[in-house]
């Protein structure tokens, strides 16, 4: 997703070779070796370290693909947006699978974002066959494609991000305005 990593190969037919770019996200800079460790020195419980906002690194995919569009791309890069700001409008349907997972998942609904989207006002899972629409999605996708990735990293969408990591209500995180 466009909040994390990712690494990309580009083959170019025209000369036969193979372009790699690494958009993988990195730790902020306020890390240090007690990230992971409780009071007393001991490692944190895996899903007491991921969940929230302390595993939050500096996105780097959407720098990546910036990059990658302008040496390599043929589209104009507002195009590129336009399905995924479609499916944030339209929406999806929720399969039974990810209803299976809902139902299951213990910590999702303790956040109040993911409560509000995958979750009904008594606090259960939406059922499979429930449109999910995301307009926040669209917005933000819009204003990429219109603005370009520097609209990710500054400005209202990287404020918005260190926010959510900073004020996370059980497991709030490092990431700063500067590590952008």
């Amino acid at each position: 997703g466009l909040g994390g990593g990712a690494v990309m190969l580009v083959y170019d037919d025209s000369n036969g070779q193979v372009r790699a770019y690494d958009g993988r996200e990195t730790a902020p800079r306020a890390v240090d070796e007690t990230l992971f460790l409780q009071k007393n020195g001991q490692p944190m419980p895996f899903a007491e370290a991921v969940i929230g906002g302390r595993s939050v690194g500096v996105p780097g995919v959407l720098r990546m693909l910036a990059l990658a569009h302008q040496r390599h791309g043929r589209l104009p890069w507002a195009v590129l947006f336009q399905p995924a700001i479609d499916l944030a409008d339209a929406g999806f349907v929720i399969s039974p699978r990810l209803a299976y997972l809902l139902a299951r998942e213990p910590r999702l609904k303790e956040d109040p974002q993911a409560r509000a989207y995958f979750y009904d006002e008594q606090g259960l899972p939406k059922k499979a066959g429930t449109t999910l629409r995301n307009p926040l999605l669209a917005n933000v996708l819009r204003t990429l494609a219109r603005d370009g990735a520097d609209a990710f990293y500054q400005g209202k969408i990287a404020d918005d991000i260190v926010a959510t990591v900073k004020n996370h209500p059980s497991n709030p995180g490092v990431l700063d305005q500067e590590d952008f």
